[in-house]
């Protein structure tokens, strides 16, 4: 492989396609869409669409038109949708590219009826159910009828849920308005289907804690595709990521120095401590800072190493004291298959999709 020079992200194509067959054994009948919006969360979505073509999923998610446009560039023939959904002006690429529309308002709702018939695709309505985000609120409902829909085109609804992932469990106060939210929107959505009596889509969470049964057609999953799990008491998923970098320098410090910006880390012995050629600019977290562990793997050894002092820019400094000098390689592993992107995100005390939609500047590599 040569000497790493920069940080190498490690994409395991089989564990997410493992992924999207887990999902598929435990929602049988329910279509399920893989969500690439960002880039599939900064994986790299044409990557991550080939791969999961290949399991013979064709209906895909993306958030605005330029991710829709690359994707058709790609593949002729796949669904795209696009949640953002259709913006004054933006008509004719839709129609040039056959992207299917989300519509998230009246407003959009009335473009997308002058389109008609003159567009080779379907759209799908986005309706409000209490998250106060995009959505046709309930208030507009009534003047629409099931049959205008089919006039529309219109074969699917979807909606989305602020709070089925939340773990409060800790925080009573939490817990309840947690409760009450997703008992609200369970009841809207219940409402939705009896009025549209169109099927129903939701997100992977939202459909885990159904509790009341209400029908779903359709699961919209991006997070749980990439290794992060999600109701891990019901679905087995796969790590997909390894994540090392290169260890640029090592260095013996005497006890009592200090490491780093701030000088927050003191040495309480002599400290063996490697330089790392990673930093905040790559999307490592800087609350990773005398809190995470790097590791060195040495044949069939793996070896813990915590980061001491600051993360900076482009550098991490971690206590490799403790192993043997036989184990510490020319690269550390930030992320493997037993130190995932899971408890990364527990140290650094940041949500999981969003350290992995901000790797960047490193090395990409695929491999099944």
């Amino acid at each position: 492989m040569g000497t790493l020079l920069k940080p190498r992200l490690t994409v395991r194509r089989k564990a997410i396609q493992a992924n999207y067959a887990e999902i598929c054994r435990y929602a049988p009948g329910v279509e399920i869409c893989p969500v690439v919006k960002s880039q599939a969360y900064g994986l790299q979505a044409v990557e991550i669409v080939r791969a999961l073509i290949a399991c013979g999923c064709r209906n895909f998610y993306v958030s605005v038109i330029a991710e829709g446009i690359e994707l058709r560039e790609e593949f002729s023939d796949i669904q795209i949708n696009v949640l953002n959904g259709l913006q004054e002006g933006t008509e004719k690429i839709f129609s040039e590219y056959r992207l299917m529309p989300v519509v998230n308002s009246v407003e959009q709702l009335k473009r997308w009826e002058k389109m008609l018939p003159n567009v080779q695709t379907d759209c799908v309505l986005n309706v409000e159910t209490g998250f106060n985000r995009l959505g046709i609120r309930e208030a507009d409902w009534p003047s629409y009828t099931p049959e205008q829909w089919k006039k529309n085109r219109i074969p699917l609804f979807m909606t989305h849920f602020a709070c089925v992932a939340e773990d409060v469990s800790d925080d009573a106060e939490r817990n309840r308005i947690v409760e009450e939210q997703n008992r609200r929107q369970f009841e809207v959505y219940g409402r939705a289907l009896r009025h549209f009596q169109l099927p129903g889509s939701v997100a992977l969470d939202a459909f885990l804690q159904n509790t009341k049964q209400l029908p779903i057609a359709q699961i919209r999953t991006g997070a749980a595709l990439y290794g992060i799990k999600v109701f891990p008491e019901k679905l087995n998923l796969q790590p997909t990521l390894l994540l090392e970098a290169p260890v640029l320098q090592m260095e013996t410090i005497r006890k009592g120095e200090r490491i780093g910006y701030g000088a927050t880390w003191e040495a309480q012995r002599d400290t063996i401590v490697a330089v790392l050629g990673i930093g905040y600019s790559h999307g490592l977290p800087r609350s990773l800072s005398n809190r995470g562990t790097v590791w060195f793997h040495h044949k069939n050894d793996r070896y813990p190493a915590p980061i001491i002092g600051r993360v900076s820019m482009g550098l991490t400094t971690c206590d490799v004291t403790d192993i043997p000098s036989s184990g510490i390689s020319g690269s550390a592993m930030i992320l493997d298959e037993h130190y995932t992107i899971n408890e990364l995100c527990t140290d650094a005390d940041r949500l999981d999709s969003e350290i992995l939609c901000n790797f960047k500047q490193m090395e990409w590599r695929y491999e099944e």
